[in-house]
């Protein structure tokens, strides 16, 4: 009997793939990445925030649509301004009568209401063609009913200046001269006193149209 030691026959495992491991989500696809998770979170929030941005556009024009639907109307008083700005292409430059009326009315009130970032309402009164005519002051929260003439006009006060609905009236170039005849801004006022101004006015009371003579 040879006394021969036979070797040993071992299996020696073949060296680990450098290859990367493929990890499968159920279904059999691949699991996704961190990188594409982010990549896809991104996309998500982008979507988002586009899609806040085109609702609040479209709630903008509704509430515009609406102001100019139901707001009363009223026309108010244009006062004189530097005549170097008053036209500047395809705008005029404004400033209404009202605005002297209530920085005189804060003036003759206590310094308490007088204040350079305050702001609240203007009550008028229109007349016979519709212009609002200066009848007092109002807090915000007044509860005195208004007569049936009468509207609130919502005011701010910046700097010693009254900021009133809008200080500028933009219209397609080449009409600056029509607008020259301007006497009153023709505003739309919603429930809240916010006025919006629509048309210009001449001293005749009609809506200036260039485009239509």
């Amino acid at each position: 009997m040879s006394n021969d030691i036979q070797p040993a026959h071992v299996k020696l495992e073949s060296p680990t793939s450098t290859r990367p491991r493929v990890i499968r989500a159920p279904g059999g696809r691949p699991a996704p990445t961190p990188k594409t998770e982010n990549r896809g979170l991104k996309i998500a929030v982008a979507l988002l925030g586009l899609a806040l941005v085109l609702v609040a556009i479209t709630f903008s024009i509704y509430k515009n649509e609406q102001h100019l639907a139901t707001g009363e109307t009223v026309l108010l008083e244009l006062a004189p301004v530097d005549p170097r700005g008053f036209m500047q292409g395809d705008y005029m430059a404004l400033s209404f009568a009202l605005e002297n009326d209530i920085l005189m009315a804060l003036g003759t009130q206590s310094d308490s209401l007088y204040l350079d970032n305050t702001e609240g309402k203007v009550i008028v009164a229109k007349d016979a063609h519709g212009v609002g005519q200066f009848v007092r002051l109002a807090d915000s929260a007044e509860g005195q009913p208004l007569a049936t003439n009468e509207i609130a006009l919502h005011y701010r006060a910046r700097n010693a200046q009254i900021k009133f609905a809008t200080n500028a009236f933009f219209f397609q170039e080449g009409n600056a001269e029509a607008y020259e005849a301007a006497e009153y801004g023709l505003f739309r006022v919603n429930n809240q006193g916010d006025p919006l101004l629509t048309e210009m006015v001449d001293d005749h009371y009609k809506v200036i149209a260039p485009n239509n003579p």
